[in-house]
């Protein structure tokens, strides 16, 4: 009987520390950055030049959220016994594994504000790094709709935009950084579709914040389908919204389960996105309900400053950035609401729409639980065309998943036309070409976008007649020519009324679909009423402009 009780002690004893070694992720909020080596005096210590450079162009200053966290903290952390898994700058705050014995010392720390459990720490599913695999171009493919179609059989889903005239004018990306946020990119680095991106040096992988690790090329072809509506390029056969932006490719879900450490992920990888420069960040991504049922997200909490996710999607959207979530496929079912961070302010949650332009049944409702209008915009999601698993194979797919994607390439190709410009000022011309500008609502938002009319805003073209633009800041003209076929050996000249050359002025021809004349070294115009002198080998035409002050 005595070797019976010890035996069943020892029993007990070992099922008790078994379960106290139980392996969990957690959050843990800071209360300051103290002791770092780190001043906002000196920001290119832990912000890229481009991050830099997009913040001076919209008058952005380097603040106390944009200091790293302090490493003596994160040094005391690890002393405890903890791994770190994720630090956030913005919100100063790391997500660390450790089980629960290990987690009550770090409740003892004096610079810990507040301890979080965000779900279990599951294993890695993926072997690290595997070898990168070798593209072999292909040269010849199907083109459905000859010449004639360039798009191929993204024909439909680009023009819902309006988005071809850019296309024709030239304008497909060029120049503008992507942050795609997403559970893996299996086979990216091997399909066809991307060939062009990769050889041209534009296919960027980032980092896997899920398993800590380079490989990105795995676990799920949910990314794989969301990158190619933005840069898959095979003209006559596929062609994305933006085929010539530069992409970085970051993994922030994991597919083995859904908990909140996907959030504390999403927020690494937009400073992470942040920090290197990027333009634009598109999270196909959406948080309510978890594994863990005591860990969902209840509609009160969507205000945008209560759930990890959406407080850190607040402050990433104040940075000189878009970003694009998606707005959540709940809206034919018993949640219906849009989903964290898609409720964050500043965040555009997109919302899809089918071929008519009519709010796809499952697209996720607002408000936001404050009463602010989501979506905040509308873009093709039922029935998309996007990459399939290998080779040239191409699939159908519906979502938000697939509309935040195709306005992130809309908005890269805008964008490429007025690098100038800043998010706010690309945003303010997106929302006003939609077709719910003076009535939205919270089925679909501000509506739909018309990305010439953005474009024609953005810089202002005036119309009457042949087309242009003209930037003082800049000094320089821009002239459409839409109605004609320009030459190379074709001359131009900007005269004045009195039939005379402005002086200085230099013409440069891009020779597209629409073609494009700049004319620069125009700072020192006087306004007035101006002409452009369009000389070919059969005649000489005339067209009338007026610069204002």
């Amino acid at each position: 009987m005595k070797i019976k009780l010890i035996t069943f002690l020892l029993f007990l004893c070992a099922f008790n520390q078994l379960f106290a070694q139980k392996i969990n992720k957690y959050w843990i909020e800071l209360r300051d950055k103290n002791h770092s080596p780190h001043c906002t005096c000196r920001p290119a210590e832990f912000l890229s030049l481009r991050a830099l450079e997009r913040r001076a162009k919209a008058g952005i200053e380097v603040v106390e959220n944009d200091l790293p966290v302090s490493p003596f903290y994160l040094d005391q952390l690890r002393a405890t016994g903890v791994k770190i898994h994720g630090v956030s700058r913005w919100l100063n705050a790391v997500s660390v594994i450790a089980d629960s014995n290990t987690i009550k010392q770090v409740y003892t720390l004096d610079f810990v504000r507040q301890v979080q459990y965000i779900g279990p720490h599951l294993k890695f599913r993926n072997p690290p790094n595997r070898p990168a695999k070798s593209r072999t171009p292909i040269s010849t493919y199907p083109k459905p709709g000859g010449e004639q179609n360039p798009l191929g059989y993204a024909t439909m889903q680009n023009s819902l935009f309006n988005l071809p005239p850019l296309y024709a004018a030239g304008y497909r990306g060029e120049g503008i950084w992507v942050a795609v946020m997403d559970g893996g990119y299996t086979n990216t680095d091997t399909i066809p579709l991307f060939d062009s991106l990769a050889l041209n040096g534009r296919l960027i992988a980032g980092w896997d914040f899920v398993e800590r690790d380079a490989g990105l090329f795995e676990a799920a072809q949910h990314g794989t389908s969301v990158l190619s509506v933005m840069a898959a390029n095979l003209p006559g056969y596929f062609v994305g919204a933006a085929p010539d932006a530069t992409y970085f490719l970051l993994k922030t879900e994991d597919t083995g389960g859904e908990f909140p450490i996907e959030e504390a992920n999403w927020i690494s990888g937009a400073e992470w996105a942040d920090s290197v420069g990027v333009d634009l960040i598109n999270a196909s991504l959406g948080y309510t309900q978890f594994n863990d049922t005591t860990l969902g997200h209840r509609y009160w909490e969507l205000d945008g400053k209560t759930t990890i996710g959406s407080r850190g999607a607040s402050i990433a959207a104040t940075k000189g950035m878009i970003i694009c979530n998606s707005a959540g496929n709940e809206g034919d079912n018993a949640w219906r609401y849009i989903g964290a961070p898609a409720d964050a302010p500043g965040i555009i949650a997109v919302g899809a729409v089918n071929d008519q332009g009519e709010r796809a049944a499952f697209s996720s409702f607002g408000p936001t639980a404050d009463g602010r209008i989501k979506p905040d915009l509308m873009a093709p999601g039922d029935q998309v065309v996007v990459a399939g698993n290998v080779g040239i194979d191409l699939g159908i797919s519906s979502g938000t998943s697939l509309a935040s994607p195709m306005l992130v390439g809309a908005l890269a190709a805008l964008w490429s036309a007025a690098p100038d410009k800043t998010a706010r000022e690309v945003l303010d011309a997106v929302f006003k070409s939609a077709d719910q500008i003076n009535s939205p609502d919270n089925e679909r938002g501000y509506g739909l976008p018309n990305f010439t009319a953005a474009w024609l805003e953005l810089q202002d073209f005036h119309t009457d007649g042949l087309p242009f633009a003209f930037n003082r800041a800049a000094g320089e003209m821009l002239i459409l020519l839409p109605e004609r076929q320009p030459s190379k050996n074709d001359r131009f000249e900007l005269i004045d009324r009195h039939g005379q050359p402005v002086p200085g002025a230099v013409s440069k021809l891009h020779i597209n679909s629409i073609s494009r004349l700049t004319i620069s070294n125009l700072h020192h115009l006087k306004p007035g009423f101006y002409f452009l002198k369009h000389i070919d080998a059969k005649t000489t035409r005339h067209y009338f402009c007026v610069v204002w002050p």
